[in-house]
């Protein structure tokens, strides 16, 4: 059989599909590093109440650092620091600045369709949570359950095996070391995180998936292993 030239049509079609389904995946792996670092940013309770007073802001022309920090009675260095990471590594927060200050607003990156997801989905629930309770009556609300899975989602190994886990529902030590090439060691140091995370449970000798009950908490881990 003629071995094809390089060069020809075909040859030229194959490489340049080839390349584009590349280039396709390294920008989806991008993409889901960004994310991970996001849910990593989020795994904070402080930063949390930060993002979750802007969210629940009146004021659609934004707040102040100053007001942001009353409300959650943090310092304004640590809130202002919390701001510019909302905004600049998870793209949940814009600034604008009106003469003297900088008034920060809930806005999502128009670049990150992760972001365009996850924006409404936690801004619908911190303004449910808002309702008759939060900073409104002087207490603290309860940290948000999807909080306690993003460990979970920070990191790549942690994030392979979860998928593995996942999509097989129940499977055990040496399967995820075998699959994934991550030594024994490392997979159950990993698998201790994911189950204080309450994302696995043991049967046995096995690693069986618990789905959360929560959309939020799913949401994320959607968007995590996409």
């Amino acid at each position: 059989m003629a071995t094809e030239q390089l060069g020809s049509p075909r040859h030229l079609l194959q490489y340049v599909t080839g390349n584009a389904l590349k280039i396709k995946k390294q920008e989806i792996d991008m993409e889901t590093r960004a994310f991970w670092k996001v849910c990593k940013k989020l795994a904070n309770e402080e930063r949390i109440d930060v993002l979750r007073k802007v969210m629940t802001a009146f004021e659609t022309d934004g707040l102040p650092v100053g007001q942001i920090a009353d409300a959650v009675r943090i310092g304004q260095p640590a809130t202002s620091t919390y701001l510019a990471q909302l905004q600049n590594e998870c793209g949940l927060v814009a600034c604008a600045r009106t003469g003297r200050y900088c008034l920060y607003r809930a806005e999502p990156d128009p670049n990150d369709p992760k972001m365009t997801i996850l924006f409404p989905a936690l801004k619908n629930f911190f303004r449910a949570e808002a309702t008759g309770h939060a900073f409104f009556n002087g207490t603290r609300p309860a940290p948000p359950r999807f909080l306690s899975v993003l460990p979970a989602l920070s990191n790549a190994a942690r994030v392979q095996l979860l998928g593995h886990i996942r999509s097989e529902l129940q499977t055990n030590h040496a399967k995820l070391a075998k699959h994934s090439g991550i030594s024994a060691l490392n997979v159950r140091r990993h698998i201790a995180c994911i189950e204080s995370c309450g994302l696995v449970n043991y049967d046995g000798n096995d690693i069986v998936w618990t789905e959360p009950a929560d959309a939020l908490s799913r949401i994320f881990i959607d968007l995590s292993l996409s």
